[in-house]
């Protein structure tokens, strides 16, 4: 049975930048799960086609416009999903990404202060307002299940990239400090994906470069949403129920060689698997 299959009947959802990409890809399988999916989005237009696309599928959506980073749009958010749904029993703060220059090899000494505070605040400030907004509902309820997206850059800083991973090493610290804070009632997990084939990946990086990473990458491919979603599903759901403050790495290995000197010694490990 693929981790879709669990069964989350009558649980609601939130996700965050959850019409798009590694997003869309988890509240699908959220809903072919049998839970109620709350698609929060900028993308308004976005949100709505796949809610509706839902609804069309026999299953109760809601499309929220949501600006993560300001905190009365957050508090709308959990306010209209409450006035529908009555309860919320999961928030994946999958929404995020980098800012600007900021995708730029090499760009320490010239990213702008605007691109640095906007990369903190789409995904640090983010992560915080929406689990303490929706950490208040579940508190309360004493259940639920919060799933953080941090990033490969946690633990290996790409260069180029300063601002965004720092911003990721944060979620993972903020992650671990969340899942003391609010046990026993409320689970804080969090994924570390690494290459991911979605429209922002081709957007950020032209060929080479996506050939110069995944030659890091032993599985020698880049992920797709659908095993990034199956992932998060699973923390989400209660079969994880005594997993708590984990970050998953999902980077078909790449974290481990990146760990592992000089390139010779990969390849020849590579050439001589026996």
């Amino acid at each position: 049975m693929r981790l879709k299959d669990l069964d989350m009947e009558g649980k609601v959802a939130i996700v965050t930048g959850g019409s798009q990409g590694i997003g869309r890809a988890i509240s699908v399988a959220l809903r072919t799960s049998g839970a109620t999916v709350v698609i929060a989005d900028l993308d308004e237009e976005a949100a709505t086609a796949l809610a509706t696309q839902f609804a069309a599928e026999g299953s109760e959506a809601l499309a929220v416009r949501t600006d993560v980073t300001r905190a009365d749009q957050v508090n709308e958010m959990v306010r209209r999903t409450l006035a529908q749904f009555g309860r919320i029993d999961v928030l994946v703060n999958n929404a995020g990404g980098a800012s600007g220059s900021n995708f730029r090899i090499g760009r320490l000494l010239s990213i702008s202060e605007t691109d640095w505070d906007m990369t903190m605040t789409v995904n640090l400030k983010s992560t915080f307002l929406c689990s303490q907004a929706v950490g208040r509902v579940m508190w309360e309820r004493q259940s639920g299940s919060i799933v953080n997206m941090a990033s490969i850059t946690a633990s290996i800083p790409w260069a180029g990239m300063p601002a965004y991973s720092a911003a990721k090493a944060a979620i993972v610290s903020l992650t671990r400090s969340m899942a003391l804070e609010l046990a026993p009632y409320i689970r804080v997990n969090a994924l570390a994906p690494g290459l991911v084939e979605t429209p922002r990946t081709s957007r950020n990086r032209g060929p080479e470069q996506l050939d110069q990473l995944l030659s890091n990458v032993p599985m020698q491919r880049m992920g797709q949403p659908e095993e990034i979603a199956d992932i998060a599903l699973y923390l989400a759901s209660d079969v994880s129920g005594w997993i708590t403050g984990n970050i998953v790495d999902c980077n078909g290995g790449q974290v481990w060689m990146s760990r592992d000197g000089r390139p010779e010694f990969r390849d020849a490990a590579r050439a001589a698997p026996g």
